[in-house]
């Protein structure tokens, strides 16, 4: 006679009986206090010269003109969308941000990079030496660049619970293009 198994049949074994100390090990959650990260030759890394820490200025009106102004003054108007399950809804908050900041960043880690990476972002009220508004861990959805200048025009911000399901983009880096014989011969990635 056939048996049917219930679909809960794997959780339990799982929970029940590990086959081996490999198995049992693959099965314990990860602690990432256990061992420390170790960071790649030419990748970014963290580095107090440039700060993680991005400061804001909240703004009260959008528009191209307005826009225009926080451009001459050296600020890059942006957007936080707050989105309570990360893919849809929530509520904006314009604010402004340095230039200098955010083009060192983009530069220090690159275009993907900076849009693949979690920053505090302090809203003050002034971008000097104002009282800290609000400190939240925001992600860069969007990042517009001048096409002959490369200076930031906007960038537009993600705030979603740690819960949430994000999509962002990853950036992959291939090493080891210049010795693979078949690389060389095809002159690039297939």
């Amino acid at each position: 006679m056939w048996l049917s198994r219930s679909p809960r049949t794997f959780r339990t074994l799982v929970h029940l009986r590990p086959f081996s100390q490999a198995a049992a090990a693959a099965v314990a959650p990860w602690d990432p206090t256990e061992a420390p990260l170790e960071y790649l030759e030419g990748f970014p890394r963290p580095d107090p010269k440039y700060n993680e820490t991005i400061l804001a200025i909240p703004r009260s009106s959008s528009g191209k003109n307005i826009a225009a102004k926080e451009r001459k003054v050296g600020r890059v108007p942006s957007i936080v969308f707050e989105q309570a399950n990360g893919q849809e809804g929530g509520n904006k908050r314009l604010i402004s941000v340095q230039a200098k900041q955010i083009r060192k960043l983009v530069d220090h880690l690159g275009r993907s990079f900076f849009l693949s990476r979690l920053f505090e972002l302090e809203v003050r009220s002034e971008l000097g030496a104002g009282d800290i508004i609000e400190k939240v861990r925001v992600l860069p959805r969007k990042l517009h660049l001048h096409s002959g200048t490369d200076a930031p025009l906007n960038v537009t911000f993600i705030r979603a619970p740690s819960s949430a399901l994000l999509k962002i983009d990853v950036p992959l880096v291939f090493r080891g293009e210049d010795a693979s014989p078949g690389l060389r011969k095809a002159r690039g990635l297939l």
